[in-house]
C-alpha cells in the first residue's frame, strides 16, 4: 500500500509530490495513485499502455472511435504554465489524447523533456512557461485546442496595443495556467465524478485550487476560470472567479463575449497597462 500524501490547507503539496514524481512503465501515474488504479490494470477497456511509437499506430483500436479507456504509457497532465507566477487559471476535468500525443512523447525528445520540466515547474530563460502556447509544438494537438480557444484573445489584444501576435501570445503564455482535474489522459471521459474523488492526485489538485490559488483570487493576483467539473472542483463563487455550466462547459469557450474570454482578456488588458515596457518581448520572438 502506497501512502496518501498528506493534504496540507495551503495545498503546496501538489507541486512538491509532482516535482519528485518520475516516469515508471507501464503504468505512468503518481505512486499514490496506485491503491485506486491497480483494479483497472487488467482491464482492456479501463486502461491501455504502449511501450512505443510503432506499437501504438499498429494497435487494433488505434484512432477508433468511443474510446473511454485511461491511457496510462502518457506523462501525467496535472498542471500547465508557470503556476507561481500565473494570474490566469483555468480550470478543466483531464486531458485529451490523440496520436501526437504518443508521437511526440515517444519520438520527440524535445517535447517530452518540456513536459517533464513543467512537472518540476522548471523554466529556463527564454523558455515559453505555457507549452501549450509555444509555437516549437504546433504540431501538437495541445497547441490546436488551446490557441483555437484563445488565439481571438490574443489577437485582440495585439490589435488594441498595436504589438505583434507573437508577443501578444508571448504575454498570455506567461500568464496562463491549467489545473486538470484528473492528471491521466483519455479521449473521452467515463469515470464517474465519487470514482475519480477516491484518486490522491485529484485532492491534490482541488486542495491546491482552494488553498493557493483562491486566495490569490481573493487578493485581486488572480481570475479563475472553472470550464469544467465546477460541482467537482467546488470553488466557491467570489469575485474573479468565473463558473461554467451547461451548455458553457461542454463547450469550454474562451473567445471574446464569452465569460471566461472576457474576464482573461480585461485581465491581460490590466497587466499589459501595469507591465513595464522593457519587460515585453520584442517582434519575432516566441
Amino acid at each position: 500500500m502506497h501512502d496518501v500524501p498528506r493534504v496540507d490547507r495551503s495545498g503546496e503539496e501538489l507541486l512538491r509530490v509532482w516535482a519528485t514524481w518520475t516516469p515508471s512503465p507501464p503504468h505512468l501515474v503518481l505512486a499514490e495513485d496506485q491503491d485506486v488504479l491497480r483494479s483497472l490494470y487488467d482491464d482492456e477497456s479501463a486502461v491501455v499502455t504502449f511501450d512505443g511509437w510503432k506499437e501504438t499506430y499498429r494497435d487494433e483500436q488505434f484512432g477508433a472511435l468511443g474510446d473511454r479507456r485511461l491511457h496510462l504509457s502518457l506523462i501525467p497532465q496535472p498542471f500547465f504554465g508557470d503556476l507561481a507566477r500565473a494570474s490566469i487559471f483555468v480550470l478543466l476535468l483531464n486531458p485529451g489524447v490523440g496520436p501526437h500525443d504518443y508521437y511526440g512523447e515517444f519520438e520527440v525528445p524535445a517535447f517530452r523533456d518540456a513536459l517533464l520540466a513543467n512537472l518540476r515547474q522548471e523554466f529556463p530563460p527564454g523558455s515559453v512557461p505555457f507549452v501549450f502556447l509555444d509555437p516549437q509544438f504546433s504540431w501538437h494537438g495541445g497547441y490546436d485546442w488551446w490557441h483555437g480557444k484563445l488565439a481571438r484573445v490574443i489577437a485582440r489584444l495585439a490589435h488594441e496595443n498595436d504589438m505583434p501576435f507573437a508577443a501578444a501570445r508571448r504575454f498570455v503564455a506567461e500568464r496562463l495556467a491549467c489545473i486538470e482535474l484528473l492528471p491521466y489522459h483519455s479521449a473521452s471521459f467515463g469515470i464517474g465524478d465519487r470514482w475519480i474523488q477516491d484518486l490522491p492526485s485529484v485532492r491534490l489538485a482541488c486542495a491546491y485550487v482552494r488553498g493557493v490559488v483562491v486566495p490569490r483570487v481573493r487578493r485581486g493576483e488572480a481570475i479563475v476560470v472553472v470550464a469544467r467539473k465546477a460541482n467537482v472542483w467546488d470553488v466557491r463563487p467570489v469575485p474573479g472567479v468565473v463558473h461554467y455550466g451547461g451548455p458553457e462547459a461542454r463547450a469550454a469557450h474562451l473567445t471574446p463575449g464569452s465569460r471566461g474570454g472576457d474576464a482573461i482578456l480585461n485581465r491581460l488588458r490590466w497587466e499589459l497597462a501595469e507591465a513595464p515596457q522593457a519587460s515585453l518581448h520584442p517582434a519575432g520572438k516566441a
